[in-house]
């Protein structure tokens, strides 16, 4: 029979080798808690460093888009600071978006007359929300103090089944997305949000995958939209940063060609 002793010794000796372990493992648990800041800078690393994209003035992006079932060439172009255009083939058509730093543009024929000729996105009927949204340089939640946006670590969820930190962004605009970042590479999964198709709002899942090296910074070479009934894809072939790019890429032609510019 266990003595009275005995007992209390032992109960005393579990007692303290629960403290101890508790003890061991509080500061792992602290040191894996991060904060917004702590993986916004954990993803700008895995990125290439915020040294390296404070050199990057411009990038030009060229591939394949595929929109309403058709695989058709498209090429991108952005500027600092958010200098914006990006010319594909829809349908049949060619099809020019832009943002010159203070308006955005299109040649658009799927629209319709008059808009097969150079002009401003109307405002009306959320027509231009697109080319807005799209014309950031960097991700919204890089710098978001600064671009007047506020984050939230929202904690964790399974996107696109790779564990992610979910952060929600709320733009200068009041616009809402959510942003997932990878817990282990810390490069963006993608993210959900809103979008316009034709002037209708639709929600919006974005996937971004097959990241690949440029001049020592970390791309998505695959980005992939979901949003009412469509599906739409970029496969990028080619990335090439600070390269010469003559200033009227951005601004609205003068010619009424409007014909993909290779």
């Amino acid at each position: 029979m266990i003595s009275q002793n005995n007992f209390k010794n032992s109960i005393f000796k579990s007692v303290m080798l629960l403290c101890l372990i508790l003890i061991s493992i509080i500061p792992i648990a602290y040191s894996q808690t991060l904060t917004v800041d702590d993986i916004i800078n954990k993803n700008i690393a895995a990125r290439g460093g915020a040294e390296k994209w404070a050199g990057v003035k411009n990038i030009t992006m060229e591939g394949i888009y595929v929109n309403f079932s058709n695989a058709e060439p498209f090429k991108m172009w952005r500027e600092r600071p958010d200098l914006y255009r990006f010319d594909s083939k829809r349908i049949g058509q060619n099809v020019i978006l832009g943002y010159d730093g203070h308006i955005a543009w299109w040649i658009n024929p799927l629209m319709g007359p008059p808009h097969d000729k150079p002009g401003q996105i109307p405002a009306k009927g959320n027509h231009d929300k697109v080319t807005l949204r799209d014309r950031f340089f960097e991700p919204v939640f890089w710098n978001y103090e600064k671009k007047g946006n506020q984050v939230e670590l929202e904690g964790k969820e399974v996107f696109d089944g790779k564990d992610s930190y979910k952060l929600k962004v709320t733009l200068a605009d009041s616009t809402v997305e959510f942003c997932y970042i990878d817990t282990r590479s810390f490069l963006e999964n993608g993210k959900k949000g809103k979008t316009y198709d034709f002037g209708m709002l639709n929600d919006l899942e974005m996937f971004f995958s097959e990241y690949a090296d440029v001049d020592g910074l970390k791309f998505p070479f695959l980005i992939e939209s979901e949003y009412g009934q469509r599906y739409r894809s970029m496969e990028i072939e080619k990335i090439e940063i600070n390269t010469k790019i003559e200033p009227s890429v951005f601004m609205i032609p003068d010619s009424t060609a409007g014909n993909l510019e290779r």
